[in-house]
């Protein structure tokens, strides 16, 4: 019977030339498909032949698939990712491998680009008169809302002339997705192309405008500033979203900013970042990093036995080292943080955590909790393939990160204020401009670097947030993080 050969090749780093180029050959026998198969049973196959060779959790994988059961790849993934249960919980650990249409990830995270949407994503509060509301949490400034005036902190007062807009809420908190309220909001951002919205301003003054979906440019920074605290130099930076060369750009020139004005304390604002590029991360992490820090470990790689053996045969490391590329150098580090801080954005906190000993801090709310990632690999198609490619782009779960003090394993988050990740709890100020001092979170970490304290979090002003499902449509947002160098062939 005829051998079926797949090769991993791993691609050579921009800031790492000690990163390898090497080929991983693991040979199966193919599976017998009969010619009635259907294009997408013969996706579930090399979905599930990949998935043996590279998923971390390949033990909880059965020895074979029947793949006439599943009527879609996605479905049977989603079946194959629900095994490996997390015994501190008693649910299925992996809530994070995905398959993609071809490219369309990787070109927003690689590329830094978007296409589809309107540019802004919302989240639910109460406003001053007890009624649920949506407010803009942030806009991408080249997006066709970010080109029309659309902000963070708007309240969104009407949706194509309808002023049904506050959804309905259950009796735990949970936003009723059946309500008007909900449908109507939901159905305009996510399912349609084109819809006008009525925002009201947190000064009271009101645009309504109409939106259509286009392909646009995206700005990982979101905002970024300089406050004197005292005598201190403060430098805040809100930072989105972990993409490629462009994300580096942006980080480089912020922080090149900061040294100028001599900031010392640093304010990174990652309450809605969820993850992406790895390599980003690993600049980001490098420019953040001690000097005391260089060519010390930043974090390695965990592995299922049989990719652990490759790079052993290989003679390959499975640690990536600092490479302290400036000499910017806190003195205390403070992250804000939400459930949907993920992935690179957690990698980052967990590789600085052990060279900044008590002066790294977290505020605001327990991350998503994801210290894993994925290669992409292609599924029904190959890179170079010149014809029309179908199929997928399959993101399941190939490593685990942990950092030079062996710490990782957040599977449940991390949340501020406890032994392990210092700081204090904090709510969101969905009503506040970015760089706002009344912000609840902000503010907390402007007031230690000024008296060496918290507060009780219920000294500050905050709208009160509301409780969503993980699988609403609300929550949209990327919670992954990817490491492009390195996919399957």
């Amino acid at each position: 019977m005829a051998m079926q050969c797949k090769f991993f090749k791993f691609r050579v780093g921009i800031m790492f030339p000690v990163f390898f180029l090497f080929l991983f050959n693991s040979c199966k026998k193919d599976e017998v498909l009969s010619p009635e198969l259907a294009k997408e049973q013969k996706w579930i196959s090399e979905v599930f032949s990949t998935m043996q060779d590279i998923y971390l959790w390949d033990d909880a994988l059965p020895a074979t698939l029947n793949t006439t059961k599943y009527s879609t790849a996605d479905k049977a993934l989603e079946y194959l990712s629900g095994l490996k249960i997390n015994p501190s919980t008693g649910l299925a650990i992996d809530h994070y491998s995905f398959l993609d249409k071809i490219g369309n990830l990787s070109g927003e995270i690689t590329q830094g680009t978007a296409s589809g949407d309107y540019g802004f994503m919302v989240s639910a509060a109460y406003n001053s008169l007890q009624q649920v509301s949506f407010y803009v949490t942030y806009v991408y400034k080249n997006s066709p809302a970010g080109v029309a005036g659309v902000a963070r902190s708007s309240e969104i007062v009407s949706v194509n002339g309808s002023t049904v807009v506050h959804p309905e809420v259950d009796s735990q908190g949970y936003l009723v997705t059946t309500s008007a309220g909900y449908t109507n909001l939901v159905n305009a951002l996510f399912s349609s192309t084109s819809a006008s919205f009525g925002f009201k301003r947190p000064n009271g003054t009101t645009l309504t405008t109409s939106l259509s979906v286009a392909s646009y440019t995206i700005n990982s920074i979101l905002c970024d500033s300089v406050y004197t605290v005292g005598t201190k130099k403060v430098g805040y930076v809100v930072f989105n979203q972990f993409l490629g060369a462009s994300s580096q750009t942006e980080l480089t020139n912020t922080i090149n900013k900061f040294q100028t004005n001599g900031v010392k304390y640093l304010i990174v604002d990652l309450r809605y970042n969820g993850g992406g590029s790895v390599e980003t991360c690993e600049k980001f992490s490098n420019m953040l990093a001690p000097v005391s820090a260089n060519a010390k470990m930043m974090y390695t790689y965990k592995m299922n036995p049989s990719l652990t053996q490759s790079f052993v045969s290989q003679n390959e490391s499975f640690s990536t080292n600092f490479t302290k590329t400036n000499t910017f150098e806190p003195i205390q580090l403070y992250f804000i943080v939400g459930r949907g801080t993920a992935s690179a954005s957690e990698l980052l906190i967990n590789n600085l955590r052990p060279y900044y000993t008590d002066n790294l801090f977290l505020i605001g709310q327990t991350t998503y909790g994801k210290p894993c990632g994925f290669w992409s690999t292609p599924i029904g198609y190959t890179a170079n393939q010149t014809t029309t490619k179908e199929g997928y782009d399959l993101y399941a779960v190939s490593f685990e990160m942990v950092n030079a003090n062996s710490e990782g394993g957040y599977y449940t988050g991390m949340t501020p204020g406890t032994a392990k990740y210092p700081g204090v709890l904090a709510s969101d100020s969905y009503s506040l401009a970015w760089g706002d001092v009344n912000d609840g979170c902000l503010s907390q970490a402007i007031n230690h670097i000024s008296s060496g304290t918290f507060k009780a979090p219920s000294t500050f002003a905050k709208v009160k947030s509301v409780n969503v499902t993980p699988l609403s449509a609300i929550d949209r947002q990327f919670k992954g993080m990817i490491d492009f160098r390195k996919h399957l062939k």
